[in-house]
């Protein structure tokens, strides 16, 4: 159990080397767009190559969310690992449109089945009054991969022709989570109470609490926005003549990093959901005032305030959510709040596109700003609990309702 004991212990320790090796294999795939052009793709053929991942996620995790939690979580991460990994040496060997979104199909469903395991052995490891300190961690611990693996790719001179090899290298990279899982560390983590799955019952009862269903919906809106900027944000600042675009992400992620390092500390000390809010309004007025933005420095300082409030606002959604259900549905909750982010990445760069092709970027700008608003409202709908009071073992989680 985790009452009465730290957040760095040797079971969180060893998970979040876990976290830390899968999303490493997830961000290598900034440059897969880069090598289907190589291979001649057209643009349609390989926008739904780049989504299929995020669509086979989007149908298995739903399905395996009720019944992944810690008794079986070394099952699912030993099927994630050599299903991902297996799909990973297929897309280093084929060229064909077919075999490619099968590949990608695969490697969402592994990667989906790794993620779910290391939710369920996570959940278990947390203190119920350092959950905000702990999604601190492990969302910065998913978010190096991101900064770190593209300046590798550049400080290497990796070219798109070299993906193949890349993708060998992280076919056995992917095999890796499970062997940890024979460390001392990992098998401490696993230790205590063997909780029976929620099922599809305990997932109805999840679904039937407003509080959860608000905040699912929230977490929708908000990656919805994020993805679509995330995907376009190239564009528009080629549009305006500004040709280091990277700067914006690079700097938001530098910002990021700095919160989390720097600021997790209070996420336990103030009111998740407030303070969550007011990250994603944050977040909401710098995409309001991109379309006002026509120079790199204007573009470091919404970058900035934008980093800020993703950096305060993805850690609190997750920690919000483990306090806000019971012991036994906080891994099923984790898992559908994951389904929520691949929702946005699914559905916001294709509504984006729509709204983008038809009305431009300002209006694109303003409908992100505006679903990013709402989405941080919603969470003002809740009753939160005070700081530190979400005892995981008195059920004193489940006292939250919605206004």
């Amino acid at each position: 159990m985790t009452e009465g004991r730290g957040l760095i212990s040797p079971g969180f320790v060893a998970i979040n080397l876990q976290f830390a090796l899968v999303t490493a294999i997830a961000a290598l795939f900034f440059a897969f767009s880069g090598y289907l052009q190589l291979l001649g793709l057209s643009p349609a053929s390989a926008g739904f190559i780049l989504s299929a991942d995020a669509l086979a996620a989007l149908v298995i995790q739903p399905l395996i969310a009720p019944v992944v939690h810690s008794a079986n979580a070394r099952r699912w991460l030993v099927v994630g690992s050599l299903l991902l990994s297996m799909a990973l040496a297929l897309l280093s060997q084929v060229t064909s449109v077919p075999l490619l979104v099968v590949a990608r199909l695969f490697q969402g469903g592994g990667f989906i089945c790794m993620l779910s395991a290391l939710m369920a052995l996570l959940v278990g490891c947390i203190p119920p009054a350092m959950s905000g300190r702990a999604f601190g961690w492990v969302s910065l611990v998913r978010l190096l991969p991101y900064a770190l693996i593209p300046f590798l790719f550049d400080l290497r001179a990796i070219q798109a022709a070299s993906f193949p090899a890349v993708l060998h290298a992280a076919a056995v990279v992917a095999l890796l989570p499970p062997l940890l899982l024979l460390l001392p560390a990992a098998r401490h983590a696993e230790r205590g109470e063997k909780p029976s799955p929620p099922g599809l019952a305990g997932m109805a009862a999840s679904l039937r609490s407003p509080a959860v269903v608000t905040l699912l919906l929230s977490t929708l809106l908000f990656f919805s926005g994020y993805a679509t900027l995330f995907f376009y944000f190239k564009q528009f600042g080629l549009s305006r003549g500004i040709v280091n675009t990277s700067l914006f992400f690079s700097t938001a992620t530098v910002v990021m990093i700095a919160v989390r390092l720097l600021g997790s500390w209070l996420f336990d000390r103030c009111h998740k959901v407030q303070l969550c809010a007011a990250g994603l309004v944050l977040a909401s007025v710098c995409y309001a005032l991109l379309p006002l933005c026509a120079s790199s420095p204007g573009l470091a300082l919404l970058a900035g305030f934008s980093g800020l409030g993703w950096g305060i606002a993805m850690p609190l959604q997750a920690a919000a959510m483990f306090d806000l259900s019971p012991p036994a549905h906080r891994a099923m909750n984790q898992n559908l709040l994951v389904v929520m982010m691949q929702g946005g990445f699914f559905l916001g760069p294709c509504i984006g596109g729509l709204l983008l092709d038809r009305f431009g970027y300002t209006v694109l700008f303003l409908t992100l700003a505006a679903a990013t608003l709402v989405a941080g409202l919603l969470l003002l709908g809740i009753r939160w609990l005070p700081p530190n009071q979400g005892d995981a073992t008195s059920g004193s989680a489940m006292s939250i309702s919605h206004e």
